[in-house]
């Protein structure tokens, strides 16, 4: 068993510990640009009874990155895009916000698989090309659980949660949305605009908290560009400026209230490093005190000595 493997294996048991407690973390990682082909296209761009061959595997259940790349163009330009395995029903290309805009298209953010009405391109390889009518997709950041462990976590399919990310640039993600069943592993999906924005460590571990009313992304309008503006994603109650770059307008977001804080005390990295600035070699910890993964790390690196209050 490689160490990748027995990382995620580490991660994913202390995560579900702490979940037993009442607080909640979930692995967290930055997906990039990458391509989903449907049969009919794998074969159509790498011959007949073509098989994708692995890379890499990734850490939701039989995903893995492929050896196969293909270029998507549009009027614009053109992008290099690796294939992630295994073959689906429907193409899809999975792009950032830059990306869309690189290539004159409106970005549309979307769940995986929810790809009607979104732009398009051509693939093409040495072998062959394909006009797509539609499947071009910003992500949207997402959270898969196993169906056990949607059970501890006390969510299911359609749920929305707050994602904090710890560190200099911290940061709160709202609208995570819950993907769960048999082909699913406890991970966090945000796309690498929103990893690099907050500094997203390597092998991050980020807390979480249940919305109290799911926070759906408002109902879809076909996406356009017309100037400087662009559109797509929701019903903007007027035109939105293109900073707003999915059309999202605040009035029209329906936020639920912020849960009821734990009675529960949470440490984090960053008290962890304020004590130690202030001169403290030791750190007390009451019954009811949360240990974060990071702020235990931390209080190693740092020579700090962690006691139980009796």
């Amino acid at each position: 068993m490689d160490e990748t493997r027995i990382r995620r294996i580490v991660e994913d048991f202390v995560c579900e510990e702490f979940a037993k407690k009442g607080v909640f973390f979930v692995p967290t990682a930055s997906s990039n640009r990458h391509i989903h082909l449907s049969k009919e296209h794998a074969q159509a761009l790498f011959g007949k009874d073509f098989e994708l061959t692995k890379l890499r595997d990734l850490k939701q259940p039989n995903q893995f990155a492929s050896n196969q790349q293909v270029t998507f163009k549009t009027s614009k330009g053109s992008l290099t895009l690796r294939v992630v395995g295994p073959i689906r029903s429907e193409t899809q290309i999975e792009l950032s916000t830059s990306d869309c805009i690189k290539l004159g298209l409106p970005p549309v953010i979307r769940m995986s698989g929810d790809i009607e009405g979104t732009p398009c391109g051509v693939i093409s390889t040495e072998k062959g090309s394909v006009t797509l009518s539609k499947g071009v997709i910003v992500a949207a950041r997402h959270l898969h659980l196993s169906t056990s462990q949607a059970k501890l976590y006390g969510l299911k399919n359609g749920d929305a949660v707050r994602l904090f990310v710890e560190g200099k640039r911290a940061t709160v993600f709202d609208n995570v949305q819950v993907r769960c069943g048999e082909a699913h592993i406890l991970e966090a999906h945000i796309d690498v605009e929103e990893a690099n924005a907050c500094a997203l460590p390597e092998n991050a571990i980020c807390r979480i908290e249940k919305m109290n009313k799911t926070h759906y992304l408002m109902p879809e309008a076909p996406a356009k560009v017309e100037g400087r503006r662009i559109f797509g994603n929701i019903v903007p109650d007027k035109e939105a400026p293109l900073y707003a770059l999915s059309g999202a307008i605040n009035q029209k977001t329906n936020r639920g209230a912020m849960p009821e804080p734990s009675k529960k005390r949470m440490l984090s990295e960053a008290d962890v490093i304020e004590a130690h600035k202030l001169g403290q070699t030791q750190l007390l910890l009451d019954k009811d005190t949360l240990l974060t993964p990071l702020a235990r790390d931390r209080a190693r690196q740092l020579g700090m000595e962690l006691t139980e209050r009796r």
